[in-house]
């Protein structure tokens, strides 16, 4: 028994999946979003048997808990800040004058100005930034419960109904590197396009421990401890590394270019599903967002943006089914000031907000036992339950603008997450160089 139960969480911990289109089996397959959690599939057919009456039940339990993990990560690729795409020295024209005056601010950081590059002229830019995972809904990666619990008639006394418990606790360290390179090209004087491309780079390494195993027989009233050694603990990793999901932009300078202080922007972007989202690359799904820009040019120059981000459905939104889950989206928005110290150097702050709206998450949650011979400690199994909720994740960043001559500009900066909601990482900091011609 204890041989079977230790069998069993082996694979609910580190079973390796295949995925063909339309459902992944993570029975066969390497890719990372099979690492943790497993396949539902996997679980309930090691726990009940495929034939089994109650398999369809337990398949339900443990596929619904599957889903906050690979959730999060999908919806934060979707909404990971990026470097701006036009930035530098802007050139505003008086009225009544031929010639223009210099705005030496630098702009923001992680959102774009109003400003275009003007026709013909282009921006090129490149950023780094290092991701750090830990914690998820609050619950922190270092222990990040998982389990199931189902009941079934005894097959030798139907009246005898068997309760299983199982649960193990994960130490999940998830880390992402992201390289990114935009092309901004001035169609018109007031018109920019925009190409986005990030390569990531992704490592998933956990241990599982902590496995307990328990039934509980309705008539006797009595628990059997089918749990492995105290010691037993599965250790698995994995890397990814390829081109993310490619974002198109075009942005339309509205107010601003003649004369006036304020300047305000719309625009719209594609989000094209390039990355492998099965492999933490990529969000899986087709994204769109429209915005709305806005800064007033002065030596301490506020700006906000203001957008919604729409999303189509994705695969690791449900392992088990063609992708007809939609990728949550939501509200954007990212206030905050420039302060030019000087013509070569500015300062830059911001207040971001992404929402997500109707989203899975992860609870923790601990299940209430009947009261038995060999009943194991109240509290002491832990599962992780998938509820639908909308939360918002609220970032602080700071950084600076070194102008470096010759339209050569070089920036870093520091973003940290001040509420602990979604998938949540440690400071993360991003450094960055870019031309404009």
């Amino acid at each position: 028994m204890k041989a079977k139960a230790l069998l069993l969480f082996v694979l609910f911990a580190c079973a390796s999946t295949a995925c063909s289109f339309g459902q992944v089996n993570c029975a066969s397959s390497k890719d990372l979003v099979c690492e943790f959690p497993v396949s539902a599939t996997t679980l309930a057919a090691n726990t009940v048997g495929n034939a089994s009456g109650s398999f369809g039940t337990v398949f339900q339990l443990a596929e619904t808990a599957s889903r906050p993990f690979n959730a999060s990560i999908a919806t934060q690729l979707t909404q990971l800040p990026i470097s701006s795409s036009s930035v530098g020295t802007v050139y505003i024209h008086k009225k009544g004058s031929d010639a223009p005056v210099p705005f030496d601010n630098l702009g923001p950081i992680l959102t774009d100005r109003p400003d275009t590059v003007g026709r013909r002229n282009f921006f090129l830019g490149f950023s780094y930034q290092h991701f750090n995972f830990n914690s998820l809904d609050g619950v922190s990666m270092g222990a990040l419960p998982a389990g199931f619990t189902f009941s079934q008639q005894s097959s030798t006394n139907p009246s005898d109904i068997q309760t299983f418990y199982g649960t193990e606790s994960n130490n999940v360290t998830f880390k992402l590197d992201q390289y990114v390179g935009v092309l901004t090209f001035g169609l018109a004087k007031k018109t920019d396009v925009s190409v986005v491309v990030p390569i990531n780079s992704v490592s998933l390494a956990a241990t599982a421990n902590n496995f307990q195993a328990y039934v509980y027989d309705s008539v006797t009233q009595t628990y059997t401890n089918l749990s492995p050694a105290a010691s037993t603990h599965v250790n698995f990793t994995g890397t990814a590394n390829g081109i993310g999901d490619i974002i198109l932009n075009v942005k339309q300078l509205l107010i601003g270019g003649e004369g006036s202080r304020a300047a305000i922007a719309a625009g719209a972007s594609v989000r094209i599903p390039s990355g492998d989202a099965l492999n933490y690359l990529g969000s899986g799904a087709v994204g769109a967002n429209a915005y709305g820009l806005f800064e007033y040019r002065k030596q301490f120059a506020p700006h906000l943006k203001v957008s919604y981000q729409w999303n189509g459905n994705s695969q690791v939104m449900n392992l088990q089914a063609v992708p007809n889950t939609t990728l949550p989206g939501g509200l954007q928005y990212d206030a905050g000031a420039d302060f030019k110290v000087k013509r070569s150097l500015t300062l830059a702050g911001d207040l971001l907000g992404n929402q997500f709206v109707n989203t899975p998450s992860f609870i923790e949650t601990t299940p209430t036992l009947s009261s038995g011979v060999g009943s194991p400690q109240q509290g002491s199994i832990k599962f992780a339950t998938a509820l639908n909720n909308s939360y918002t994740t609220v970032n602080l960043s700071g950084g600076v603008k070194l102008y470096l001559g010759k339209g050569l500009l070089i920036y870093g900066n520091a973003l940290k997450q001040m509420n602990d909601v979604g998938l949540r990482s440690n400071i993360v900091p991003l450094v960055g160089i870019a031309f404009k011609k």
